[in-house]
């Protein structure tokens, strides 16, 4: 979910699939609208829903360099994580685009941690991140939440011009659409040191194999297991009420 205009096609699709037993998994990157989360609810208690929040960095600035525009800060997005909490909805934290130079500098990781710490948001999804041409604007525009020395590193990192993250000189028109990647040692060593420093935070990394499916279902798991209602069915809640749909049928009932 990119936008709160968002929210009207997904709470389609949110009801639709938990009709059709399905478990439904609601990234957002934005707080969610009333009647999307009154969908969510409706889907936890058939075959289950989860909330994914897209965190970046805990200041505003940086998130939205990182995720959008449209990207909320992370203090409204964890308000609305404790709020589900109360619901029983299952919350976990996206912490994504993990960059160098941002997230390996005093002041950046374990600040966020801190703050999903504070708000009692514990399961966590650890990704090391792209660069982005956007992104590489919006992050100069926002040069005053980053230290020099930072912004050096993410430079090297990424094989991008120094001078331009320095402000000197402007971004080749000729990149301003293009992705720049970790090479693959260097984002599996961010991605690890990382996840280290989650874990000593008193957190659950879900996915570090490679998948986040077997932990989000362990987790649907713990939360439906024991309501009366999944009790009384006698069946697996991923079972219950489930129907079969194959290919581009399984949308067709959605206004979009």
């Amino acid at each position: 979910m990119r936008h709160r205009e968002d929210a009207l096609w997904i709470e389609q699709a949110v009801r639709w699939l938990s009709l059709r037993g399905r478990r439904v998994v609601v990234r957002t990157r934005v707080v969610m609208s009333r009647a999307l989360v009154d969908a969510l609810v409706r889907a936890r208690d058939q075959a289950g829903a989860i909330v994914e929040l897209e965190l970046a960095h805990h200041k505003a600035a940086i998130q939205r360099a990182l995720l959008g525009e449209h990207a909320d800060p992370c203090a409204a997005l964890l308000l609305q994580a404790q709020h589900l909490e109360t619901l029983e909805i299952p919350v976990v934290g996206r912490l994504a685009p993990m960059l160098p130079g941002i997230h390996d500098q005093p002041n950046g990781f374990g600040s966020l941690l801190r703050n999903l710490s504070a708000a009692d948001l514990h399961q966590v999804v650890v990704q090391a991140g792209r660069l982005h041409g956007p992104q590489i604007a919006d992050l100069i525009a926002a040069t005053s939440e980053l230290s020099v020395a930072g912004r050096l590193e993410l430079a090297r990192a990424y094989g991008v011009d120094p001078m331009i993250f320095l402000g000197s000189i402007a971004l080749p028109p000729e990149q301003s659409d293009a992705v720049f990647k970790l090479k693959p040692r260097r984002a599996q060593v961010l991605r690890h040191g990382l996840e280290a420093m989650a874990r000593e935070a008193g957190m659950e990394v879900l996915g570090s194999s490679g998948s986040c499916c077997e932990g989000y279902c362990d987790l649907l798991g713990a939360r439906v297991s024991t309501r009366p209602s999944t009790e009384r069915a006698g069946n697996s809640p991923v079972r219950a009420g489930y129907e079969s749909v194959m290919g581009r049928d399984l949308f067709a009932g959605l206004e979009l």
